[in-house]
């Protein structure tokens, strides 16, 4: 199928202005200044004069099979659904488990990573959870990395959380060379991502495993760092020895920083914008305790944040392109995900059609196929 996408205001997340996008068999052909000179026999036509185009979101840190279980078991959270995704202009995800590895399974993960792909969402999964040893599918992460599609990389393991299991340097080590071994054989990015609690120690684990060089520090993804001021001021320093970090979009707390201001102060302390990414942590559980540890009450992240922040970064006051970047093409690049993250030829033709005067979503296309937010169907 031919689809042929004219006069639209194109972002790469480059920004490329006017143009024709050609859409063959799901995935991007071309971008072209006026193709209607050519002819394409059996091509659908749409005129998106007044539309922008953007890359379709990339969350890296999603629940999909629902997080949660700290108040016990009616506090399981179900899990995510594709139209949601889409909804909120999310098409490629990376699954993964959290502080319930029992009662949520990385078969069950396994199989809606797949239902996902059925459903024609960019899917990929972290094997492990919070705990340490790992738990793996086939017995160890190197096989389950190299022998298994899906899977990509390891997490979310946990430090610095009440909740983890103290991870010593050295099994930190042991993690990260395994999983770059796992990375030469299967050319995947074999990447860790780690949960950074609200414990005094933040990153220290992490910056003390990287001091002696035989571990890379892009060999880890922390995640949360915008839960407060004091771990973002240590994210800082991360990035400035080439690390690359995530924040959480969201509100996860009374403490937590936003994205905006989140990137403006890493970038202030000399960051580079291609290192930071930006994730939901959607159908995770965000746990409230009381100074004792004693559990009060459960919220639930949810996707939407990811387009919200988007928003509030623009509105700010950085440009389209830059604003991007963190939820597109950097995500894809420190991951791998050779068909996602840019418009592009031979990509996968996922693609967000925003209103030009007020950013807000009016469709997305998914491998080629239209998705029309209002009526929550595909078609």
């Amino acid at each position: 199928m031919i689809k042929i996408l004219r006069e639209v205001e194109l972002y790469a997340p480059t920004y490329f202005g006017k143009k024709d996008l050609l859409i063959v068999n799901g995935h991007v052909e071309g971008i072209y200044e006026n193709i209607g000179k050519f002819s394409f026999p059996k091509s659908i036509t749409k005129n998106l004069d007044g539309k922008i185009a953007i890359p379709g979101f990339i969350d890296g840190h999603v629940h999909v099979i629902g997080g949660g279980g700290e108040g016990g078991f009616a506090s399981r959270i179900p899990e995510i659904q594709t139209s949601k995704l889409l909804s909120c202009g999310i098409t490629s995800v990376i699954g993964l488990l959290g502080i319930d590895s029992i009662t949520k399974s990385l078969l069950s993960l396994f199989a809606k990573v797949k239902a996902l792909r059925e459903e024609r969402i960019n899917a990929y999964m972290l094997t492990g959870s919070y705990q340490y040893p790992i738990q793996t599918i086939t017995g160890s992460v190197e096989k389950d990395i190299v022998l298994l599609d899906p899977i990509i990389g390891v997490g979310e393991v946990a430090i610095s959380d009440h909740r983890s299991s103290v991870m010593t340097v050295q099994e930190i080590k042991r993690l990260a060379l395994e999983c770059r071994v796992a990375s030469l054989l299967s050319s995947k990015s074999g990447k860790i991502v780690v949960h950074v609690g609200k414990s005094n120690k933040m990153l220290a684990p992490l910056i003390e495993a990287i001091s002696d060089d035989e571990v890379q520090v892009t060999s880890f993804l922390p995640t949360h760092v915008n839960r407060n001021s004091r771990l973002l001021e240590d994210a800082a320093k991360w990035m400035k020895m080439g690390g690359y970090v995530d924040l959480t979009a969201g509100n996860f707390g009374s403490e937590s920083v936003s994205v905006k201001d989140a990137i403006k102060y890493l970038l202030e302390k000399g960051g580079d914008i291609d290192h930071i990414l930006v994730s939901s942590d959607a159908q995770g559980s965000i746990p409230f305790f009381d100074k004792n540890g004693n559990f009060l009450s459960m919220g639930v992240s949810d996707c939407s944040v990811i387009f919200k922040s988007f928003k509030e970064c623009v509105q700010s006051g950085m440009k389209i392109g830059e604003a991007l970047k963190p939820f597109t093409i950097n995500v894809a690049r420190f991951f791998k995900l050779e068909n996602a993250g840019s418009l592009e030829g031979n990509k996968r033709a996922d693609i967000v059609f925003l209103d030009q005067n007020n950013l807000e979503i009016e469709s997305v296309m998914i491998k080629g196929e239209f998705f029309y937010k209002n009526e929550l169907r595909l078609n």
